[in-house]
């Protein structure tokens, strides 16, 4: 664990920079003679050249102000070359679902504790995610519900919403063609499966509060990969029941397997949701990285 920093730099997404709990939130830990860089890029090429610029000033803390988006591109940042070595992961939850802040007990309903605790609080390290040589931070997820996110018109999504994905899923679930996968452990060994909806979980949840990987823990050098397969109709409550209990063999829907390296390859392209950045391949190799990068978490998380 390294301890807290005598500065930080805030990466704040353009969008939540007039906000007034935002700026409340600043406002708070600048009264309190904290260091704060705050930075507001209006690109990708602009995030990094402001976190180049801030770790060569010795800045050892990088904060993301944004939502689970912000915060892959930063950790993505972070994992090149050494930085994950001497530079430390602030969370200022500021996006709609925050479920990475959710896993890590981060109060993203209080952004004054949440920034406050993002720039003084004692960093734990903690795995990484890989696919494809690109990481993530919090989940993977695949199938069906990846297809709506990356489908659903960005007009219609602002319009409605959360209910866009619900209204999109409706329109699709008629016609709903499972992807047929085949999951391929360290071993070698192989299981397929009709794929609805796949996640592959470094933390616990997914798609605005969902708990997609249960047994999840970003300390234990494993990913944990889910899959709810195709069986007639789907009842919810059943599959409720089973990923209360993931490990269950009788498991009728649910298929749950927890390994540090593992491929999936798929009948067709497939939609994947990294962290809310999308991916469409038909062949994803998965790897951690155990305890690669020093993260900020809430005290219940740690």
């Amino acid at each position: 664990m390294s301890g807290p920093p005598d500065k930080a730099c805030l990466i704040l997404h353009k969008k939540t920079c007039m906000r007034p709990d935002v700026v409340q939130a600043i406002e708070a830990l600048e009264q309190s003679d904290f260091d704060l860089m705050v930075r507001i890029p209006w690109s990708r090429s602009d995030m990094k050249m402001f976190m180049r610029q801030a770790i060569a000033d010795g800045v050892t803390r990088i904060i993301a102000g944004g939502g689970d988006g912000t915060l892959n591109d930063i950790a993505n940042f972070l994992m090149k070359k050494d930085r994950a070595q001497k530079t430390s992961l602030g969370v200022f939850p500021l996006g709609t679902a925050n479920d990475f802040a959710r896993g890590a007990e981060i109060p993203a309903n209080d952004l004054t504790a949440a920034l406050h605790l993002a720039a003084t609080g004692t960093a734990t390290p903690i795995d990484i995610g890989e696919v494809n040589g690109r990481c993530f931070i919090n989940v993977a997820s695949g199938g069906f519900g990846a297809e709506i996110t990356a489908t659903t018109p960005k007009d219609l999504k602002k319009a409605l919403g959360g209910a866009a994905y619900t209204l999109m899923g409706l329109a699709k679930v008629i016609n709903l063609q499972p992807y047929i996968g085949r999951y391929t452990d360290p071993d070698g060994r192989t299981e397929e499966a009709s794929v609805i909806v796949m996640a592959v979980g470094n933390n616990r949840f997914a798609g605005g509060g969902f708990e997609v990987a249960p047994k999840a823990n970003m300390q234990d050098g494993l990913l944990d990969f889910s899959v709810l397969s195709s069986d007639g109709s789907p009842d919810p409550r059943v599959i409720a029941a089973e990923l209360a209990d993931p490990f269950n063999s009788e498991n009728r829907y649910l298929r749950y397997h927890q390994a540090s390296t593992f491929t999936f390859e798929s009948d067709r392209p497939l939609h994947m949701n990294l962290d809310g950045e999308p991916m469409l391949e038909s062949r994803f190799e998965f790897k951690t990285h155990p305890r690669a990068l020093e993260v900020v978490l809430g005290d219940r998380a740690q």
